[in-house]
């Protein structure tokens, strides 16, 4: 059985609430307790970070040098971008529909029924779009995932699909791995 040191600690306080046990002078000083929380909350704090820039760090190691595009859903539709999910990853990330906040785009954004309409094209929450994955290396030091939207298609605005018959284009020459063989009965 795994537990943590928090739990021994609040698992003793309450012992000693209900009279099932004693316990040390120290572990009943408020000053003391309060202080040992707040180190734990911080080590619990730093350890949540590191695990994400962790997520970061190997998700950029895997794109690095390609530009993929899969499928994915749209979370949330925004002012000025669309929060969309890829489920293939298991990431999240965003489609900027505007370079800044000044420049309109060809996307209007509805209120009403919380949708960006581009021409013919109406986006809602729920919708799969087909969006290419990369990673944008325009600051050297802040490497971040960018995302595009391939499908469907606003022109002015889609990207042309980075993948021909099944194969991905990437931007250093690195070759994938062979397809796996199919089996067959």
């Amino acid at each position: 059985m795994f537990c943590r040191y928090s739990d021994i600690i609040v698992h003793r306080l309450l012992a000693v609430a209900i009279n099932a046990d004693t316990s040390y002078p120290q572990l009943l000083d408020k000053r003391k307790t309060q202080a040992l929380c707040n180190n734990l909350n911080y080590r619990h704090k730093m350890g949540q970070y590191a695990g994400r820039a962790s997520v970061a760090l190997h998700t950029q190691i895997f794109f690095k040098d390609k530009i993929l595009d899969e499928e994915g859903y749209i979370l949330f539709v925004r002012k000025n971008a669309l929060q969309v999910l890829i489920p293939r990853y298991g990431l999240e990330g965003t489609i900027y529909l505007r370079d800044n906040k000044t420049s309109q785009g060809p996307f209007s954004f509805s209120e009403e029924d919380g949708s960006q309409t581009a021409e013919k094209v109406v986006l809602h929450v729920f919708d799969k779009v087909i969006v290419q994955i990369s990673i944008d290396k325009s600051n050297i030091q802040h490497q971040k995932l960018q995302l595009k939207l391939v499908e469907p298609v606003v022109p002015g605005f889609s990207v042309t699909p980075a993948q021909k018959n099944g194969q991905v284009l990437q931007s250093a020459g690195v070759e994938q791995p062979p397809k796996k063989k199919s089996k067959t009965k």
